[in-house]
């Protein structure tokens, strides 16, 4: 089978374990210069994974909403060292930046086709959808590295992304973005060019959503509808509907293998009554998913169907690695570890969702 048509994903946006659930609480800080103790204005402070973030004030202060708890804290600015920091509850921060050295690297003129070969394969794995909507505005400040069996992405600087499909320019801190190719969905690794099995992309980082402006309503309810429909059959609506524990009101269906199996979802016992988030474990070897939704591409609940002539369908499959995983109360998850084919597949990392994205009620 072509690799092309035989893709897999796992997303890893960094690992945050248990995930605990906060009230929007608000955080405070001030950002300083580490070496002359000075406070640092204009510092971007925001919550990995959100469109949460503020800018600090003249004298380094910022005051920063929070979706929940953990979450990764990160403070940019151009002339220093990012600084990372995993938030564990609402602590007043200090955070002390180091300058940034810059330096000035020459172009080898004889690797540019090589780079250019390697800029479409990332290209070919990194966007794989609305590719022509969806531009990367510094690409020039990507690292490659390939062999035979891996191909890594990795940049020194964010990575500006913005996305006219959804109405977002994301800032990325690429760590690392890895293709391998595997036979089989949890099968051995192979060749990267062979002609059998699929592709497996990781990608673990940090990231920001900024919403673009757009005056005109029109563009604005183009940018909201393409944010639905993207949520909705999404694996994160799917994982809603698993910690609300009625996939079926939300259009799915689950058919489990091997069949002796009896629950698709385990959830894990909870020590902590205050922990909003879940962790759950995937018993079954396979999952098929049906999504069941209308032509509005709303879900249709499992209880209307018997009423109606006429519903469209997608399928995923879920293949299991028996590890647990975290799902948080809007079906965000830090910690993914399943692989996913199929329509659900995060295949794009560049189109997707915040965290604190809400989809409209129909």
């Amino acid at each position: 089978m072509n690799p092309s048509k035989f893709c897999f994903s796992l997303f890893f946006l960094i690992v945050l374990c248990p995930a605990l659930f906060a009230q929007r609480a608000t955080i405070t800080g001030r950002v300083l210069d580490a070496q002359t103790q000075a406070p640092i204005p204009h510092t971007e402070v925001f919550i990995s994974g959100t469109t949460l973030g503020c800018i600090t004030d003249s004298a380094g202060y910022f005051e920063l909403k929070i979706p929940f708890l953990p979450c990764t804290l990160v403070a940019d600015h151009i002339a220093y060292e990012s600084y990372i920091y995993t938030l564990q509850n609402t602590e007043k921060l200090l955070i002390k930046l180091e300058p940034r050295n810059f330096d000035i690297h020459e172009v080898e003129v004889s690797g540019k086709n090589r780079r250019k070969r390697n800029l479409r394969f990332f290209y070919s794995h990194f966007i794989e959808e609305y590719r022509e909507k969806i531009k990367i505005l510094n690409d020039s400040t990507l690292i490659f590295e390939r062999d035979d069996m891996h191909f890594t992405a990795r940049s020194n600087e964010p990575l500006i992304i913005e996305n006219n499909y959804l109405g977002y320019r994301i800032k990325l801190f690429l760590d690392e973005f890895t293709v391998t190719s595997t036979d089989g969905p949890n099968g051995e690794q192979i060749p990267l060019n062979s002609m059998n099995g699929g592709y497996v992309t990781k990608l673990k980082g940090y990231h920001y959503y900024e919403p673009m402006e757009n005056e005109k309503q029109l563009k604005q309810s183009y940018f909201e509808n393409n944010r639905r429909l993207t949520y909705y059959g999404s694996y994160r609506h799917f994982l809603k509907s698993i910690y609300n524990n009625d996939p079926g009101a939300e259009g799915y269906k689950i058919k489990i293998y091997p069949e002796n199996i009896d629950a698709a979802f385990y959830q894990i016992e909870e020590k902590e009554s205050i922990n909003l988030a879940r962790q759950y474990i995937i018993l079954a070897d396979t999952l098929a998913v049906q999504y069941r939704f209308d032509d509005d591409e709303y879900p249709i609940p499992a209880e209307f169907l018997s009423d109606r002539y006429h519903y469209n369908m997608r399928k995923s499959f879920i293949y299991s690695t028996k590890q647990p995983f975290t799902i948080r109360s809007n079906g965000t998850s830090p910690d993914l570890n399943f692989i996913i084919q199929g329509r659900m597949d995060k295949k794009n990392f560049a189109n997707s969702l915040p965290d604190d994205y809400t989809p409209p009620k129909r």
